[in-house]
């Protein structure tokens, strides 16, 4: 991936005259304003980066707390986001994932670019798993009961995921599906059923969703999806779940960042 564009030491000094420590209104608030405005009008484009907190300070001779305030009250807005190691950048209007280089949940990536979500769980109930299913999860001939799961994520009020979850019943056979709504899928495996998920395979296509998957994400006729097949395994090599997850295609892109 391409080095990410930084904020030019020319557009800090513009920045810098235009605060000022003798208006009623709190430095940081004049920040975040002045940062808004540059970024909806496009002055400051999506995936710009910003500098270091104590190095913008510095520039806007303000304390680092002030920076910090400014840069929050946007990232909560929606328009900045902050990737651990990497930096502060602009965000735009499409999320972001990155669990297409990693093994994280959808649930972990959202936490990670601090965007506020709700998960809901439609059904849960033990089945016979389907013949592919039961061939990707290894199942025996003799139980090929799974607890099927089907949950969707919502951002601002919108379905941007529908995930289908197929867990052997033998890994978690009291497992209450009710707590997948406040708590990662991997999350609960790991910390109650001492399972943990090691690597996973994902296979990602663009699909015509069916009648089913559109009434569950509430998408109109012709919306894109993104679908992702999933198999996760533990280390021994055994396999934990299957799942197929949609995803709106004009809500959310997958992004990787790669290193040579």
């Amino acid at each position: 991936m391409a080095t990410a564009q930084e904020l030019t030491p020319a557009a800090i000094r513009a920045l810098t005259r235009e605060v000022s420590a003798a208006e009623a209104e709190a430095l940081h608030e004049q920040i975040s304003q002045l940062m808004r405005q540059r970024i909806e009008s496009g002055e400051w484009p999506e995936h710009l980066k910003l500098p270091a907190e104590p190095e913008l300070a510095g520039a806007l001779n303000v304390s680092r707390g002030t920076v910090r305030r400014a840069i929050r009250t946007l990232i909560e807005a929606g328009l900045l986001k902050q990737t651990r190691g990497k930096g502060t950048f602009v965000r735009g209007q499409m999320l972001e994932q990155e669990f297409a280089q990693e093994l994280i949940s959808t649930a972990q990536s959202l936490d990670r670019e601090g965007v506020e979500y709700q998960t809901q769980v439609l059904s849960a109930r033990v089945i016979q798993a389907p013949s592919h299913i039961a061939a990707h999860l290894g199942l025996p001939a003799d139980d090929l009961s799974v607890l099927a799961i089907r949950r969707t994520r919502s951002v601002a009020g919108e379905v941007v995921y529908l995930l289908d979850n197929y867990l052997p019943t033998v890994l978690c056979p009291d497992l209450s599906p009710q707590v997948l709504q406040d708590r990662s899928l991997f999350g609960v495996l790991e910390h109650d059923y001492g399972v943990t998920v090691e690597s996973v395979r994902r296979t990602f296509s663009a699909i015509l969703p069916d009648d089913d998957v559109s009434a569950a994400m509430s998408l109109r006729p012709g919306v894109p999806v993104l679908y992702l097949e999933q198999i996760s395994y533990q280390a021994n090599g055994n396999s934990v779940e299957y799942s197929d997850v949609w995803v709106r295609g004009d809500r959310v892109r997958i992004s990787s960042w790669i290193k040579r």
